[in-house]
This record gives C-alpha cells, sequence and structure tokens, in this order.
C-alpha cells in the first residue's frame, strides 16, 4: 500500500511561523494534513527562510507519524483557520447554560490573550486558579461584608478561568489525563475552600444553626467527590464531572430531563454565579441553605449516575 503525500505552501517563513492561536501556521497545516491520513507532507517556503525554532518544534509535536520536509518552492496558499475559529470551536456540549451564555464568552477572549503570550500553556492558568482558590479564605474569614462581596467575585471569577485552561488545551492540542486531573482536582479544592470559608465566615458572625447546614453541604461535597474519584480511578480515566454527564446521557424521557435540571444546578457555573449574585445582594444565608439542598440531591444524583444501568436491548438467555 502505498503512502498519502501531501503539501502545503507558505509564501515564506514569516508566514509558516506566524501564529495561529499559539500554534504556527506550518504546524496546524501539518496537523490538519496528517490527521486527514498523510504519510509525507511537503512544506514548500516561497523565499530563502527557514521556519524559526518553534515552529520545527511545534511541527515534530503534532506531525504523528508522517514524515515532513521543509522545501524552497512556491504553491496555492494553504487554507487556515483564524485564532478566533479556533478559540470558538474549543467550547464543550457539555456546558452548562451559564458557562454557555456568560462564562464562555468571557474565558475565549480570555484564551486568545493567554495564547498571545509567548510559552503560555494551560497549566499556567491552572496555577492561578489555584492561588485563587487559596487567596479566597482569608478575604472571607477576615474581611467582614466587603470581603463576602469580593470572595463571592472571585469565586465566580475562577469559574470563569476555569474554561480558559481547557480551551487553551484544546486549541494547542494539548490536553491529556494529567492536566485533566489537576484542572479538576483545583475546582474541586476551589469549590471546598469557598463554601468552608463561607459557613466559618457565617457561623461566627450569627453563632446560629447556619453553621450545621453549611457543614452538611461540605460533607455531601466531599462525599461526593469521594464517589466520583474512586470510580474515576477505577475506570482509569481522568478526574473529573463528565462521568456524570455521559451516564446520564443514557437515560430517555421524563428522567432524563429530571437529571438535566440536577446538572444544571448544580454545575459550578451555575452555582459560583448564583453564590456570587446572592452575596451582592446581602442574601448569602439564603445561597448557603440552597448549596446544601441541592447538594443533597446532587449526591442521590450521584449514586444514581454511577450505579451499573443494565445495557439497552439486553433480553437474556435465549
Amino acid at each position: 500500500m502505498g503512502s498519502e503525500k501531501s503539501t502545503a505552501a507558505f509564501v515564506s517563513a514569516a508566514g509558516a511561523d506566524r501564529r495561529i492561536a499559539g500554534v504556527a501556521a506550518a504546524a496546524r497545516a501539518v496537523k490538519t494534513l496528517a490527521d486527514a491520513g498523510a504519510d509525507e507532507i511537503r512544506l514548500l517556503i516561497g523565499d530563502a527562510g527557514a521556519p524559526a525554532r518553534a515552529t520545527r518544534d511545534d511541527i515534530e509535536r503534532l506531525r504523528g507519524s508522517a514524515r515532513v520536509a521543509v522545501e524552497r518552492g512556491e504553491g496555492p496558499a494553504f487554507p487556515l483557520p483564524t485564532s478566533w475559529d479556533v478559540v470558538r470551536a474549543t467550547g464543550k456540549a457539555s456546558d452548562g447554560l451559564v458557562s454557555r451564555w456568560l462564562n464562555r464568552p468571557i474565558s475565549q477572549r480570555l484564551t486568545m490573550l493567554a495564547l498571545a503570550v509567548p510559552r503560555a500553556r494551560p497549566i499556567h492558568v491552572t496555577a492561578v486558579n489555584a492561588m485563587i482558590a487559596v487567596l479566597i479564605v482569608p478575604i472571607l474569614l477576615f474581611g467582614g461584608h466587603a470581603g463576602l462581596v469580593l470572595g463571592g467575585i472571585l469565586f465566580q471569577s475562577a469559574s470563569i478561568l476555569d474554561g480558559v485552561d481547557g480551551e487553551m488545551a484544546r486549541a494547542t492540542w494539548r490536553t491529556s489525563a494529567a492536566g485533566a486531573t489537576i484542572d479538576s482536582a483545583v475546582d474541586i479544592a476551589t469549590n471546598l475552600l469557598f463554601v468552608t470559608a463561607l459557613t466559618v465566615n457565617l457561623a461566627l458572625r450569627d453563632h446560629d444553626a447556619i453553621g450545621w447546614i453549611g457543614g452538611w453541604a461540605v460533607t455531601l461535597s466531599v462525599i461526593g467527590g469521594m464517589l466520583i474519584a474512586w470510580r474515576v480511578r477505577a475506570g482509569g480515566g481522568p478526574l473529573g464531572f463528565d462521568l456524570l454527564k455521559r451516564r446520564s446521557h443514557r437515560i430517555r424521557g421524563a428522567v432524563d430531563l429530571i437529571y438535566w435540571a440536577v446538572q444544571t444546578l448544580t454545575g459550578r457555573d451555575c452555582f459560583a454565579f448564583l453564590f456570587m449574585t446572592l452575596i451582592i445582594a446581602g442574601l448569602e444565608r439564603v445561597a448557603l441553605y440552597i448549596y446544601a439542598g441541592v447538594g443533597t440531591v446532587w449526591l442521590l444524583y450521584v449514586f444514581a449516575s454511577l450505579l451499573p444501568w443494565p445495557r439497552p436491548g439486553f433480553r437474556g438467555a435465549a
């Protein structure tokens, strides 16, 4: 069986080096052709220049098993998307309502800025989110009412920023199980630190049952997170909540509608925005009551989603 040969032409080395959403144009062409089945790829450069080292590194990372040769020559310009086209396509079908209509439009514009920074990587954004999580704790504990408001805004900001590292990874083909696990671990830690610090703040301020309500909410989150981590570990996949979404998609009808509603209400994008809004409105206690109530339903949802449901169409032995 013969090899599949393809060609991509650029007017100049500068054109081949042009960064499109953090990846050299020549490397994007190589990746496109390799994914289409090319075994041998010729990169034609119209001038006497040679691709920069960063471009060669991108090509090596993305060429797969294809052989790439850089030659001087001319040809039709290879069609490539714009940076915005690439970033705009990084949304996820599983996005919640707040993420789809508020967070994602903001995070994708932040991703455009991040990808314009040389050597910026998704892990750098994850590290920034981790620092925000740590910063939220003293602000909530010692900032009084202003600290509650600032903490709520930071929590919503972390929810928006959470989309940036994933968008960067998908735009530059840097997704990995390790990166997804670290990102999810930071998300879980941020949620727990925020709710715990808010609970302590309200318990010390009001001296009533709100501390027990918040403690119940935190306990639910920990148990649910441990169940998900156990199931993901057993399956060998990266830590994350997509497992629940995949399982729920197997269910149809009224039950599927209920699952969708629970997913929407318990999604991080939804409750982060809800917490910020209620705290700004001075209804932080209401936010914690809602979180505890919905968290109870969410834990039942986790149990139901992780049960070994029978496969459709199975009738048993004849």
